[in-house]
């Protein structure tokens, strides 16, 4: 009975010994997060450089050869340089840095976005992720970026964007979309975004001018719309704009506007509509743009230019015309 008794207690021993020994591999990573954030030692990697104490820390990690965002750096971190890495995806990484409030992936190989990536960081401003590999855009792509303010994803490949992709930039300013694949929009992937002020949908290839999307973007004052392949205008394209203030169309493939092309636009004042296959000078379309300061209608396919081509455009302070092969007579009124 006695040995029956020494060997049960021995076991107890061990078995509790073997659990303390457990718990704190089991643990680890939650007593981490757990503890108070100045009491994390943070390290800085191999050729990055870290700068500034803890109310003010950056990370600049420049051509450092990383392949995946470090975790080690200082949790109070603010600002993070990853441009030309060799980094591919972004899971598991930006949850251990909850103040970041500027973040540069540019010039990486991150193929995909993935989804509530940055669920953690709400108070990123900054955010570029331009010259990637990123091909669409998914759904909860930026859940959690409620007060980003920039998001810069040119010189990517992204041909499509989820219809609740950009739902959670309600803040966001200015989105840059230019030298990407985007062909068109579903309806509605702007919707909630009331702050955007500038669009940049430049170099895409575009079909049409995503009229059910501006529609949501009342706050918008300059768009982009560049090197695309519009060939029609149509009536209202651009309705509810009303505060836009630039407009550029140039470089697509536009033979025709409709009568009502630019309605709404009662604040414009910059229109680029160069580099298209306009035959005939839009003078009704322009006609009520009244606070028009700069038209360029150079390289179009114009034979003549009529009477009064220009009527109303009383606040015009520049135009340009130039190489406009095809003309052949400028009416003398």
């Amino acid at each position: 009975m006695a040995d029956h008794t020494d060997t049960t207690a021995t076991t107890a021993t061990a078995t509790a010994t073997g659990r303390s020994r457990a718990v704190p591999v089991r643990l680890l990573l939650l007593l981490v997060l757990l503890l108070p954030l100045p009491q994390i030692r943070a390290f800085c990697p191999s050729k990055c450089q870290c700068l500034g104490g803890e109310a003010n820390s950056r990370a600049l990690c420049v051509d450092a050869a990383l392949e995946d965002v470090p975790i080690q750096l200082n949790p109070e971190t603010k600002y993070i340089n990853l441009t030309l890495n060799r980094i591919r995806n972004l899971e598991f990484s930006l949850p251990f840095y909850m103040k970041l409030e500027i973040l540069d992936l540019s010039q990486n190989i991150i193929e995909t976005l993935g989804s509530k990536n940055f669920e953690y960081q709400s108070e990123l401003r900054t955010l570029n992720l331009s010259r990637n590999l990123v091909s669409s855009l998914h759904k909860h792509a930026f859940k959690g970026l409620t007060n980003l303010l920039l998001l810069d994803l040119g010189y990517n490949r992204i041909e499509t964007v989820h219809p609740t992709a950009l739902g959670d930039l309600a803040s966001l300013v200015e989105l840059d979309l230019t030298n990407n694949n985007i062909v068109s929009l579903e309806d509605n992937c702007f919707k909630g975004m009331a702050a955007l002020e500038v669009l940049v949908f430049r170099n895409n290839r575009l079909l049409d001018v995503p009229a059910s999307n501006l529609w949501h973007l009342h706050a918008l004052k300059s768009l982009d719309m560049s090197d695309n392949l519009v060939e029609f205008v149509r009536n209202d394209s651009f309705e509810g704009l009303k505060d836009l203030l630039a407009l550029s169309l140039r470089g697509n493939v536009m033979s025709e506007l409709d009568g009502s092309a630019f309605e709404g636009l009662i604040s414009l004042k910059h229109l680029d509509l160069a580099d298209n296959n306009l035959t005939v000078v839009p003078t009704q379309q322009l006609a009520k743009l009244s606070n028009l300061t700069y038209l360029n209608l150079g390289g179009n396919r114009f034979a003549h230019l009529p009477a009064v081509a220009f009527l109303n455009l009383f606040h015009l302070r520049e135009l340009h015309l130039s190489r406009l092969d095809y003309l052949q007579r400028i009416d003398s009124r």
